[in-house]
């Protein structure tokens, strides 16, 4: 029987996120080029995915553990109310 590969601990986990972080904030302080509503949608997109990982490892494989009581969107931005 193979071994299942081992999950990173939640140490190493949440280095990954800060260093995912660091760069976005680096990112974020640059001048915008282009577009600026497109570099902030992607600066926001960076930003969920890094809170995303950032609560991942202590959930394991659970679901979140409450859903959101209200959510909905204005515009470009969404938002979510617990």
């Amino acid at each position: 029987m193979a071994a299942l590969p081992t999950r990173p601990s939640i140490p190493d986990s949440l280095e990954h996120a800060s260093d995912a972080l660091d760069r976005l904030i680096r990112d974020a302080r640059l001048p915008p080029r282009g577009r600026h509503d497109l570099a902030l949608e992607a600066l926001e997109e960076r930003a969920q995915a890094i809170a995303a990982s950032i609560v991942a490892p202590f959930r394991g494989q659970r679901a979140p553990s409450a859903p959101p009581v209200a959510s909905g969107t204005q515009g470009n931005t969404s938002w979510a109310a617990w």
